[in-house]
């Protein structure tokens, strides 16, 4: 996928107060009128909003062209004004031709603080919401942006919330691989005459997938092949009479003579049961729990240690960042939807001070690229400039505060925070959330060791030891990293589910006290080989090691020395530090003789998967289970049949490896999606790519 951001110019025609017009399509992007009075008269009116989603805990929206976000404003402005809203509105949206947020800024008339009041409320509107979408706008990378526009919380703790979901990419390369249920279609864009791809018969035919029971669709053309495209999909279309210079616009229901059951691995409706228990308290636990509660569902979260965060999402600070790769394949493409994900998520809490950390950028340095690689690259993916600009040696050493050995990537949306107090945050915020009669949605509980897993009465066990029940819920969440496979081989027979194969990593960090002589300190995070931080307190963090196969919990001085080796490598330390006196610092900081303070390193266990991908979704069945009852085309994921069903799941997300805050918001964003329904936060082919099914669909690929 590629995008290029739009153009704008003048209207040919030279007149004064015409609408804004791009030279792409040469068309104009809304009628003369207003673009407010089509938002309301074609596509809120035509698909009855607010009216349809009055009373309802979630309501979809599909866009097939943003354009200058006027549906969306308006969309969000009636919204915000409807006593009666839905909890939760999902607004997708797809623009291949995004524009920049100067141009953004222009056609919203952006800033607007020294202007009067309008006396308009509509205007007025327009202009409060456009700030605010101004100001979350996403870098121009291709695929998937999810970003929370607007949160309330009424006065019984009930939270409502608008999510933009904005696809950067062609409506032919998204739109097929769309994971929704979508209650009303705004059908927008340019002419069929001058963007004939965005109206293509075949494309619009096939709205029928991701249409919900009595979804609507309103566009303001009325031309026949469009017309016939949405009757193909099953739509009863009607002609509905035209304003603003229109003399017929369409509207349609969704009437499908027949409703295909969800595939094992697809999208499912929301389960009758609203509630889970979630095992593990670690980073992917506990954004778990607050996904969930998010939806409105009551969690039950269990973990064997004392609080959150005890496990390898205890370390002191730990990074978040995409990655670059040539050919942008999965791996890229993943990292950069989760990096984004995080670095929206957490650079408000930091900026409230409220999370230790950083999130102005990161340096990756690349020995093995130069300024005429870099260049290529971007010049082959022109977008890529919006996540990651290079730096020679000279500049990076600039920005780093480092005698850095290479040049490297610099990527914006990136940088480090504490991981124990992330997962903090995350409780906190679920735990403030309330259910309908005014209970806490979430209830965590330590201490508390789940020994066996167990399906009964339409219901899932958390057991202790003795076989006791300690909790039990519709679905049920393992989160619990490396030692989920030693829980999930104690389900039943009936129940058992293919394990995905997971690795535990044994890593150990080492942090410089302050005062340690010639330690320089880096101004942002530093990784390549291994990395460099300086933690909000003055004190440098420094790691990590890799050993797999490795069971020994204790701090090790020759770990230590390896981490000083990196951080030397990366220019930490003073240049010229040899190997002798390297391992007189380790022995003076670490070793049995060092002088007794605050903790100096630390020791903890990653789960890693063979593709270093996570494990986000419903566990699919062993393969016994699967040879008894062999499913059509098991090489395919989403085929292979599920521990799931009307009630509720088993579901599994751990294997985020070492870059675990990296994955950390969008895992739980994606889980969410897979246990409540809600829209999918990624392109189809990612969240294969996540399921944890892969390995077992690619066993009866091979096979």
């Amino acid at each position: 996928m590629t995008v290029s951001p739009a153009r704008l110019s003048a209207h040919p025609s030279g007149e004064a107060g015409q609408p804004p017009y791009s030279p792409e399509y040469g068309d104009v992007y809304h009628p003369a009128a207003g673009a407010w009075q089509q938002a309301r008269g074609v596509f809120l009116g035509g698909n009855g909003l607010p009216g349809r989603w009055q009373g309802r805990e979630r309501f979809v929206i599909l866009e097939t062209g943003f354009g200058l976000g006027n549906n969306c404003l308006a969309t969000w402005a009636a919204w915000r004004q409807d006593p009666q809203r839905c909890d939760r509105l999902f607004f997708i949206s797809i623009e291949k031709h995004p524009l920049r947020p100067d141009d953004l800024a222009l056609v919203h008339g952006l800033p607007h603080a020294v202007e009067p009041e309008p006396a308009d409320p509509d205007e007025h509107w327009r202009r409060a919401l456009a700030a605010k979408l101004h100001a979350a706008w996403p870098p121009l990378t291709p695929g998937w942006h999810t970003i929370a526009l607007d949160h309330l919380v009424q006065d019984n703790g009930r939270e409502q919330s608008l999510t933009l979901m904005l696809g950067l990419g062609d409506v032919a390369d998204l739109l097929p691989g769309l994971q929704a249920s979508v209650d009303a279609f705004y059908l927008d864009g340019f002419t069929p005459a001058r963007n004939p791809q965005m109206w293509h018969g075949p494309m619009l035919s096939r709205l029928n997938r991701v249409a919900a029971r009595d979804a609507t669709a309103a566009t303001w053309s009325s031309a026949r092949a469009v017309r016939d495209a949405l009757a193909q999909a099953q739509f009863e279309v009607k002609k509905r009479q035209g304003e603003n210079g229109k003399w017929a616009t369409t509207v349609a229901r969704h009437q499908p003579r027949f409703v295909q059951a969800p595939t094992p691995g697809g999208l499912w409706p929301t389960p009758s049961r609203r509630d889970a228990i979630v095992i593990g308290a670690g980073i992917a636990g506990c954004s778990a729990a607050d996904a969930l509660t998010r939806e409105g569902w009551s969690v039950t979260l269990l973990d064997a240690k004392v609080g959150p965060a005890q496990g390898a999402s205890g370390n002191p600070g730990g990074l978040f960042h995409t990655i670059v790769h040539g050919d942008d394949g999965i791996h890229a493409r993943a990292h950069r939807a989760a990096a984004l994900s995080t670095w929206r998520r957490v650079k408000g809490w930091m900026a409230s001070g409220a999370l230790p950390g950083q999130a102005d950028g990161l340096l990756r340095l690349d020995p093995k690229q130069d300024a005429d690689g870099a260049k290529a690259l971007l010049e082959r993916l022109p977008w890529l400039g919006e996540q990651a600009t290079w730096l020679d040696p000279e500049q990076a050493r600039a920005r780093s505060g480092l005698p850095v050995p290479s040049g490297g990537w610099w990527f914006p949306q990136a940088g480090w925070m504490s991981p124990s107090v992330a997962c903090q945050l995350l409780l906190d915020t679920a735990t403030a959330r309330r259910q309908p009669g005014g209970g806490a949605l979430l209830s965590s509980r330590w201490s508390t060791r789940v020994h066996a897993l167990k399906r009964t009465d339409g219901a899932w066990q958390a057991l202790d030891e003795q076989g006791r029940v300690l909790a039990e819920a519709g679905s049920i969440v393992v989160a619990n990293a490396w030692q989920a496979q030693a829980l999930l081989d104690t389900l039943p027979a009936d129940q058992a589910v293919a394990i995905p194969p997971v690795s535990a990593v044994r890593g150990q960090v080492s942090v410089l006290p302050c005062d340690v002589p010639g330690v320089i300190r880096p101004l942002v995070p530093v990784a390549g080989q291994g990395y460099v931080l300086t933690l909000s307190d003055g004190r440098l963090l420094c790691g990590a090691t890799t050993q797999h196969h490795d069971q020994e919990p204790e701090q090790r001085l020759s770990d230590h020395l390896h981490n000083l080796n990196q951080a030397l490598r990366l220019g930490a330390l003073p240049p010229g530090t040899d190997e002798r006196q390297l391992a007189g610092m380790a022995a003076s900081l670490f070793g049995s003789t060092a002088p007794s303070g605050p903790i100096t390193g630390r020791v903890g266990w990653r789960a890693t998967t063979p593709d270093r991908l996570p494990l986000i979704g419903a566990l699919p069945w062993h393969a016994e289970r699967l040879a008894a009852r062999p499913p059509a085309r098991a090489e395919q994921v989403r085929m292979l049949p599920r521990e799931r069903d009307a009630q509720g799941g088993l579901y599994l997300i751990g294997g985020l490896g070492s870059r675990g805050l990296t994955w950390s918001m969008l895992a739980g964003e994606l889980l969410a999606h897979w246990v409540c329904g809600t829209p999918c936060p990624v392109e189809a082919e990612l969240r294969d790519a996540l399921d944890p099914a892969r390995f077992l669909a690619r066993q009866h690929r091979h096979a």
